[in-house]
């Protein structure tokens, strides 16, 4: 009997394919009796589809059709099918050109009393060029429930990022502005995070791991039918990968999604890692849950063997970018430093960061990683450092881990053993600020280089007397593929850039004092994270263009991350829309459990010349320290137990050792009261912290398991439940 779909189901959830080409036609909760699969979209394919480099030229690769196998019997797939099973072999898959002798043998499993369904490729090319990406498993046309405008899309973009509407808002084009900061022209996008054209008509966002995708998940849910849909992959040895998510735009509603692997494979078989997709009950949180107890079964470093005693007890740093700048200009030496840092603890930090401090300057002495002459002698910079320390102070020193400026002639060798090269031999380069450098980019994987790093780091802590260090970019910037012949430490895998930091980073460790070293890089990342004091996540574009650091904050409590903070006046460095919204980000922060990372540029970005905001930076850094002092960091549990809260108060639960805390903000200030519904029995009574020192018990009324609590009326507090 002729058939046109194949099923397999577990009694959770169902899965529906075309019985002559493998596509997937239905994805169903069986639960709730959902097809998520509302859309066919014809341009995008499934399951799978990726790149094939011929000739220099990316060509998608797919699996054939219905026509293409009419008119071609050869590319029929081969499926196989159990009650919970499916294998899937396409002997040939197909671009624009035609046929090409790369196949692929699918493996689709549905667990018994499972919402996880386990997805596994194999591919073997023959074809003699370069299988770039491949995109597995790849669904198209989803939403939740009855509508996809209450849809929510979240992806671990720098921590985490939350669009409302993904089929909409992917499709559109936001407006932006450019800003000017001395040099730098900027763009700011001031409306969501929308996707780029691509060769589907698509409108695609891919996100880098490591680089914009800080973790290796991601999830479409509906908050108002308690659902979810998770994507992820169990990426073992951290290899570089990218999340996908795509829309036709608004008029074609429905989300695409996808894993993207790279497997750089010029010939042979490769096999990939386990995905997960799971239809699931409850919000985005249910991902994050399970997307750590995986990560936790891979036995990474201790995170708290990584951060000094005194970091666990700073509410922030106070950063420098203005000893010398891209164009040469001086605004301190390095006789300052001490003077720098009593301003710092004035505005209640201990905690410097230096940057431009090395020859030729900020974003374009890299990597002349010697003390400044214009700035002062190698001797005045240890005695200002040790007199900083002396003081009860820290200070960390600006590296960039990746850039080399190709215009200096002692850097000519450099470039040639140790810069990434294309597929084509060149080598890759970026510019910043006036664009005069190009910054040819460096290969983590390259020995020499990596060595280069480590002696550096150990030079200005052990011989400059820095307790801490910054290294740029370092998970911000974009995993990359390195072709250099001469890298014989992943020759062969153009795709090792995650394993080269993992090495660096771990062969750091061993160079620390006994006491630890404050560690910042840029970026966030589940790989790197543990060996990071905090991980510099930058949401200084507002809370208004949907910006989501909650998504990491909850999935890794353990760790740190450090996020940018504004004044409102004196803010050259950061555009209007930015700076109004300076308090509001400040609260955010303090509420998210935020190491508090601030700007001290003279005339250009500093808390000093605005009396009001540095007032309330400096309550907010106080409240912080005695929250550090009395609790300690506790485990962020986001939202969790908040029952109702008054509209525009910001408030998150942590638990500590004494109970349920909660962080609370408003820049309008708090009036009325927050319910909170606890997971074990408490006493009922709640001390809280005001922004302005004092200490005070408010009243509980307990109803069933819920507590009431009467809110102070100040802008900042800490309320702990025992």
């Amino acid at each position: 009997m002729y058939q046109s779909g194949i099923r397999i189901t577990n009694g959770k959830t169902t899965l529906r394919l075309d019985a002559l080409s493998g596509e997937i036609l239905a994805y169903i909760d069986e639960r709730r009796t959902d097809n998520v699969c509302k859309n066919h979209v014809r341009e995008c394919f499934t399951p799978l589809d990726g790149i094939l480099l011929i000739d220099g030229k990316e060509m998608r690769f797919f699996p054939p059709r219905y026509m293409d196998i009419r008119r071609d019997e050869t590319l029929r797939p081969v499926i196989k099918t159990t009650e919970a099973e499916a294998e899937i072999f396409y002997p040939f898959l197909l671009t624009a050109a035609g046929k090409q002798a790369v196949s692929a043998r699918i493996h689709i499993v549905l667990p018994a009393n499972d919402e996880r369904v386990k997805w596994n490729l194999t591919l073997e090319n023959h074809t003699g060029h370069l299988v770039e990406k491949v995109n597995f498993p790849s669904l198209t046309g989803m939403w939740l429930g009855e509508t996809w405008e209450d849809d929510r899309l979240l992806l671990p973009r720098f921590a985490g990022w939350e669009t409302v509407n993904p089929s909409l808002k992917l499709g559109m084009t936001p407006p932006t502005i450019q800003w000017k900061w001395q040099e730098y022209l900027y763009q700011y996008n001031l409306g969501e995070m929308n996707g780029a054209l691509d060769d589907r008509s698509a409108y695609t966002v891919e996100l880098p791991y490591s680089g914009a995708a800080s973790m290796l998940w991601m999830e479409l849910y509906d908050p108002n039918e308690n659902c979810g849909l998770y994507m992820t992959c169990r990426n073992e040895k951290l290899r570089m990968k990218a999340l996908r998510a795509d829309s036709m735009g608004g008029s074609r509603p429905g989300i695409g999604m996808a894993i993207v692997h790279k497997p750089c494979l010029f010939e042979g078989v490769w096999h990939s890692e386990e995905c997960i997709t799971a239809l699931h009950q409850g919000d985005w949180h249910w991902g994050a849950k399970e997307y750590a107890q995986w990560f936790k079964t891979l036995k990474r470093p201790a995170q708290s063997s990584h951060i000094p005693e005194w970091f666990k007890k700073s509410p922030g740093l106070m950063a420098h970018y203005d000893f010398q700048y891209q164009l040469g200009g001086i605004v301190h030496t390095f006789r300052d430093i001490p003077r720098l840092m009593q301003e710092a603890m004035d505005m209640g930090f201990n905690h410097l960061l230096l940057s431009g401090w090395h020859e030729d300057g900020f974003d374009y002495g890299f990597p002349h990683y010697q003390p400044n002459h214009l700035l002062g002698t190698e001797e005045d910079l240890k005695n200002a450092v040790a007199e900083a320390k002396r003081m009860g102070g820290h200070i960390a020193f600006y590296v960039n881990a990746r850039l080399c400026n190709t215009l200096f002639e002692d850097t000519k060798e450099r470039v040639e053993k140790s810069a990434i090269r294309n597929q084509d031999g060149s080598v890759r380069v970026e510019r910043y600020g006036s664009g005069e450098a190009p910054f040819a980019l460096l290969c983590i994987n390259d020995e020499e280089w990596q060595q280069t790093l480590r002696e550096t780091v150990r030079y200005l802590t052990h011989d400059i007397g820095a307790d801490g260090m910054y290294l740029d970019q370092l998970a911000m910037a974009e995993s990359t593929f390195c072709f250099h012949p001469g890298h014989t430490n992943h020759a062969g895998d153009p795709a090792a850039w995650n394993g080269g930091y993992d090495k660096l980073l771990t062969a750091m460790r061993s160079d620390y004092k006994e006491e630890g070293m404050g560690l910042i890089f840029e970026g966030c990342n589940d790989a790197f994270g543990p060996y990071a004091s905090g991980q510099l996540i930058t949401t200084l574009g507002g809370p208004f263009v949907g910006r989501k650091p909650e998504m990491y904050r909850y999935t890794f409590p353990d760790q740190i991350l450090c996020d940018m903070m504004n004044p409102r006046r004196w803010s050259a460095m950061r555009p209007e829309h930015v700076a109004r919204h300076a308090t509001e980000w400040l609260y955010l922060a303090f509420v998210n459990g935020m190491y508090l990372w601030c700007y001290d540029l003279e005339g250009d970005n500093n808390f000093r010349s605005d009396d009001a905001e540095r007032k309330i930076l400096m309550e907010t850094a106080a409240l912080r320290k005695r929250w550090l002092n009395a609790f300690g960091h506790g485990i962020f549990r986001d939202e969790e137990g908040i029952v109702q809260k008054p509209e525009k108060v910001f408030a998150r639960r942590y638990d500590v050792e004494s109970g349920a805390l909660i962080a609370l903000g408003a820049e309008q200030g708090m009036k009325g009261h927050i319910r909170f519904r606890a997971d074990r029995a408490l006493e009922g009574k709640a001390v809280c912290l005001t922004v302005q020192g004092e200490e005070v018990v408010l009243p509980v009324e307990k109803t069933g398991d819920e507590y009431i609590i009467t809110l102070p009326e100040k802008n900042l507090c800490l309320i702990c439940l025992k």
